[in-house]
């Protein structure tokens, strides 16, 4: 089985330099904002495609996970996601054992 992770988003401390910091900018804040907002609607927009196509959704920690029954290798995944036109930059894809499932 493959598995797909989509990355919504981590802890503030990934991505701005707060950790320790007394004096927070913020527009550092508003610009993390913005990146969220156009990254989370790239991801609503993933989730619908996939959704749409048969992908079974689980949401985790950080990211949100999907598979399809029907798609047995990355070979065929890949294909599919070029096929409903999913920058292959937004994913990571997993064959799966299936003693792993």
């Amino acid at each position: 089985m493959i598995n797909l992770s989509l990355f919504l988003y981590g802890k503030p401390a990934w991505d701005m330099e707060i950790e320790g910091e007394e004096d927070i900018d913020p527009k550092m804040l508003k610009e993390q904002g913005d990146y969220l907002k156009e990254h989370l609607y790239m991801v609503a927009g993933i989730v619908k495609k996939l959704k749409s196509a048969g992908w079974e959704c689980c949401g985790t920690l950080y990211t949100l996970e999907f598979y399809n029954e029907e798609i047995k290798s990355k070979k065929e995944a890949l294909k599919e996601l070029k096929r409903l036109d999913i920058d292959q930059d937004m994913f990571h894809l997993e064959e799966l054992d299936d003693e792993e499932t």
